[in-house]
Parts: C-alpha cells; structure tokens; sequence
C-alpha cells in the first residue's frame, strides 16, 4: 500500500499550497445502479455442457445470466485498452449496485466476482450422446485479461485471483493470480495490452464432475479517504475471451473469429448528440467525411471479409445502406492483425426531413466472414444510436473518471459553438457520487461570452446550487439557467465552486475534447491538461416543462471561523460570520472524520472540547433547526 499513501501525500498537497485540476476514479456507476433493479431477480436455466465461451459482445451492462451467475462486474467498450472484441468484462471496486463495497479500505479488501454457472463437466455431447470426459480429451481453460486500461491501475498488492470449484470437496481452489501492474509495466513485460492465460485442467478426480465451476475475483484498495470527495473507484482489470473446452492444446491460442474491436461512434464531426436544429442549419459540414471502424482477426490465417452499415429512422420508415464490399483481414502471425474500414458518411446520404425539433437514427454496422466454423457471431454487429435533440454533447455518456478543481472559487468553463441563435434553457449534468455524498458542495452555474477563444464576459451565474445525483435512465441532472439566456456563436457553461472540494463531474476518457475545457485556479484562463469530455450538456430550444430539473439552492453556506486551526490542544474557539444575527440556541453542531462518520452533535457552542480527537482532518458543520443557514470549516488536529 505504499503508494497509495505516497498518492494520498502528493494528493493532499494542493489542498493547503497550490491550486490545481484534478482527474480522479469513480465511487460510484449510475448505470450499473440502474440497470441492477432491472436483472436482480434473473436466474439460471439449467448446467451448461462444453464448450463454454464469452467474449461479452452486446449490449448488456451485465454478464449473460445464462452463462454466469452474478453481476459484479460491468460489461463495457469503455475501459479497456485497445481490445480485440469491443466489450470486456470490468472489474473495480463497485459492488452490482454500482456503487464502494461497504468495506472498502486501504489495506485490501474482496471486491467483484464473476461466477459461471455450474458446468457439466464429466461428460460432454458427441452426436447427440452424452460421453464419460477423460484426461486425455486435453481440457483447456483461457482468457485473456489487462489491468488499468482506460481506468485506475490496481497496486502490487491488489491482485486478480481465479479459482475452480470442486463439486467432490465442495472447495474453491486457487488455480492462478497476478498482482497489480500499471498498463505501462504490464506492456513492457508482456509487449502485449491483452494477455491469453493457458491453463490445462488435469486434475479428473476433483474437476471432471458435473457441477463445476469456475470464478474470477479481484482484491482492490481505495487510497486513504481523508478527503471523501476525493475518494472514488480504484483498481481496474478488464477480462475477456473466456473459453473452456476439451481437445485443445497449449499452442490453441488463435481463433477462427473476425470480429468489430470497438463500439460504433457517433456520426457527428464535431459532437457526440446535438440539437436537431442545430444539425440542419449545416448538415453536410456537421457529419463526419468517415468513420473509422476496427476490424481484428483472431486467427492467424488471412481471412476475407465484407462490411456494410445501415442507418434507419427510429420511428419513421426511412433507410439508407451502404456496402463496403469485401477485403482480406491478415491473422495473428503478422504485426497488423486488425484493418479499418472507412465508410464514408457526409458524401453518402442526407438525413431526411424532421416535422418536430428532434429526431435519432439507429446504425447497424455488420462484417460478414468469409470463414468456417466461426460460432461467436454476437461481434459481427455494433450498433449507435445517433441522437438529435435539445441538448449538445461531447461525451458518451458513461464515465471512466471524475474531474474537479482545488481551492475554493476556481473557475470550470466548457466550450460550445452554436450554428444559429438560440436560447439557452437549461445545462445538464452528470456528478459521480464520492463516498457519503462528500462532493454535495456549493458551486454557482456559470455562462461565459468568448473573447479570443476564451471566456471573457460573465452572462449568467446562478444561486448557490449543487451536485444532484440521478438514479433515473437520465442519469444527468437538470439545472435550468432562470432567466433562459438568448446566445450566439461561442459560448461557455461551467462553474464558481465555493469550496476546495472536489465536484467530481463524470469525465468520458473515450472522447477527446480537452481543448474545449478551461480552468482558472486565480491565475487566468487555462487549458486542461486531460484527455477526454466532460459529462456537461447545455439544453437548448423552447421552454421547458415546469416539473424538469430542480435545483437546490444555498441560503447560507458561510465558513465559520475556529482558532486555533489547526490545532495541538484540547480546545478550539468557534466565532459565527459577522453580521449573522443567528439565535445561537437554534443552531446545531455536527463534528464528522473524514470517511463521513459523524462523531458528535450538540447545540452550538462558542467552544468545543477536542481532547478526545484523534489526529487528523474533521469537518464541522453549524445549522439552523429548519436547515436554511449552514456554516462549515475543517479541523486540523495535530497532536
């Protein structure tokens, strides 16, 4: 754990010397929160026969429930590293609801599983006949796994552990482990960003049994949490291509598979989504000239292959196809196994005319081998859904990350270039949540004017808000801008935070975009020095239903004064803003640590006794009975 405590030092430095932007891990996934009520109460359909296969190709957030039997894990195109299929199971430190393991510390803790479901494995089919499984049938087990990806890299003594089940003994076996690794180290001893494990199963008396089994788990350890809004989701893996089945061999390492190695992207030059007027007033400059679609060969033979996309109106009856013809895709054995189609896009089709102010279109992206024997046809098709509605968009919608800014009254500015006039309605927002909602500071939404490409005039900020999670499908929260804002050409949306807290707004990693974000820490405009989106969206268009968005404003959030601070003694003196005029009898104090555990509450007093405290950083928080007046400081206790 040294490291981790050597990060938490470098961490904590900005906080009482320096200002800076920071980029740290989740502590929580909305959409894995979301989609758990939907899949908690699926179950199995019966003991599986070999083969066993999952490349985790579809569009699932969860493992298939016929094939695994728990949802731990996030099933995702987002984290990984440059894949061969385009999903990959992620293992991390969120529990199925999306959110920290309850136990999550720093010194390691057990955190996702991945579980098959019971296999048969004393007997396996040949022409419809149930046949006695033997050692000489060479049982082989596979996968291939990388650790960090696009994500947080598990410590040295963070591991990823599988294990067999033994219907015999009923135990679970250790069979093989690896210790964390950054992506970096784990290329440099591997020269590979995927790597296969191999593991022959010869053990018949304990494993050829029906009711076998087979799990991977993965032991993380969060950073120490002094600071709460800080503290987030650590130690990712991504696994995939897991394969059991008999009559392999060491050297059974390729795959007859051609398959598509990323998800299918927005068809938008300059956008993820943007509002359908927005789009028609330069549709051709607004669409891409190409995408650029990943194709791997998993074999190590050239195999010929053919591609083609077709788009159709979500609720209409239009439809376009394009063919791309067919190509040669080399194998495994040579340096380049993957190739890239380049369908073009703005040259190829219009989208057809909308009556309303909005519209989506589905593209179906499907390759078509030439081969075989290629049973795994799931990565033969990606999909995207191209959205035109009320909002812009630079990210995905799904956050590898979490951005913030230190001290107090930085400035967060996010830029955007209208095609036309247009009013400003409302600016969504995606916060991840930080371990007991620690990140719920104050911050001021803010729209800046452009002046030689960077924001210049303030044109509308609003009360005292802050971050609102959403457990709905939406997972944004919407803030309106109160009076709507008339805007032209480029403009800003972002914030004055009020505190030194970090708001941890989601941060896409997938899509690049740090050019259009600017930070002020007090020493003028700058750009970010990160690579990806914030998850941001100003709404445009007409007015929007009273019952959209709330916002929960501040009445007061003033930093009560405490000396001394920090403090070696047994005693600390607290002293209310000037000009309160609070009836000190209805006010209420609150001491919590750091993990956000509350210590203590009593009625307000001028001084506190803090003999009992361990060192360490506290927060205090002063509120009236109704809760419409807060005050707040942290303690530093050093003794």
């Amino acid at each position: 754990m040294k490291n981790k405590i050597l990060l938490l030092i470098i961490v904590l430095i900005p906080v009482f010397s320096f200002s800076q932007e920071l980029l740290k891990g989740l502590s929580s996934n909305a959409l894995v929160k979301e989609n758990f009520k939907k899949h908690k109460n699926k179950t199995s359909k019966g003991m599986l026969t070999l083969p066993f296969f999952d490349d985790f190709s579809g569009t699932d957030i969860f493992p298939n429930d016929t094939l695994w039997s728990d949802k731990n894990v996030f099933i995702n195109s987002s984290f990984p590293d440059s894949s061969f299929t385009y999903n990959v199971a992620t293992f991390d430190a969120l529990n199925d609801t999306g959110a920290l393991y309850p136990g999550a510390d720093s010194y390691g803790f057990p955190a996702d599983t991945l579980t098959s479901q019971p296999i048969r494995l004393d007997k396996y089919y040949v022409s419809g006949v149930l046949t006695p499984l033997k050692i000489k049938d060479s049982v082989y087990f596979s996968f291939y796994y990388q650790p960090q990806g696009n994500g947080n890299s598990p410590d040295p003594g963070d591991s990823l552990v599988l294990e067999f089940y033994s219907p015999t003994s009923a135990v679970w076996k250790h069979v093989w482990s690896t210790q964390g690794m950054t992506l970096t180290q784990f290329q440099s001893l591997y020269h590979v960003l995927f790597k296969q494990v191999m593991i022959p199963i010869t053990d018949s008396t304990s494993y050829f049994q029906q009711g076998f089994r087979f799990r991977f788990c993965n032991y993380a350890s969060v950073a120490n949490l002094y600071i709460p809004s800080w503290a987030g989701n650590v130690d990712q893996w991504n696994l995939s291509y897991i394969y059991l089945n008999k009559g392999r061999t060491l050297a059974d390492s390729f795959y007859t598979d051609i398959a598509f190695a990323k998800q299918a992207p927005s068809v938008l030059k300059n956008y993820n989504s943007m509002p359908w007027n927005q789009y028609n007033v330069n549709p051709i400059g607004e669409l891409k000239d190409n995408l650029t679609m990943t194709i791997y060969n998993l074999d190590t033979t050239e195999f010929n292959t053919s591609y083609k996309y077709t788009v159709s109106q979500i609720g209409g009856s239009w439809t376009h196809t394009y063919d791309g013809g067919s190509g040669n895709v080399y194998g495994l054995r040579y340096d380049t196994n993957h190739a890239h189609a380049h369908p073009p896009i703005a040259a190829e089709f219009s989208f057809p005319s909308v009556s309303g102010d909005s519209a989506s279109f589905l593209f179906t992206h499907v390759i078509k081998e030439g081969l075989n024997g290629d049973d795994h046809r799931k990565n033969d098709t990606t999909v995207f859904v191209q959205k035109f509605f009320d909002y812009y968009a630079y990210d995905d919608g799904v956050p590898e990350a979490g951005y913030g800014l230190t001290p107090a009254n930085s400035l967060l500015a996010y830029k955007f270039t209208l095609n036309q006039k247009d009013t400003l309605r409302a600016v969504k927002m995606f916060f991840n949540q930080t371990l007991n909602n620690a990140s719920q500071q104050y911050f001021e939404l803010t729209v800046w004017d452009d002046a030689g490409g960077y924001p210049n005039n303030v044109l509308y900020h609003s009360p005292s808000i802050k971050p609102i999670y959403e457990d709905s499908l939406n997972k944004y929260h919407t803030y309106r801008v109160d009076p709507a804002l008339a805007l032209t050409g480029t403009f800003y949306v972002g914030w004055n935070q009020a505190t030194n807290d970090f708001l941890n707004i989601g941060f896409d990693m997938n899509n690049d975009e740090h050019s259009k974000i600017f930070y002020n820490v007090g020493s003028g405009w700058e750009n970010s020095m990160y690579a990806g989106a914030l998850m941001i969206r100003p709404v445009f268009g007409k007015a929007l239903p009273v019952n959209t968005g709330t916002q929960e404003y501040a009445q007061s959030t003033e930093e009560i004064k405490a000396y001394p601070n920090p403090s070696s003694g047994n005693s600390i003196h607290l002293f209310l803003p000037e000009g309160s005029n609070q009836d000190v009898s209805k006010l209420q104090l609150h001491l919590f640590d750091m993990l956000g555990h509350e210590i203590c509450n009593y009625s307000f007093k001028n001084i506190i006794d803090i003999s009992d405290l361990r060192n360490g950083i506290y927060l205090l928080t002063v509120t009236s009975d109704n809760s419409a007046t807060k005050y707040f400081t942290r303690l530093s206790i050093i003794k």
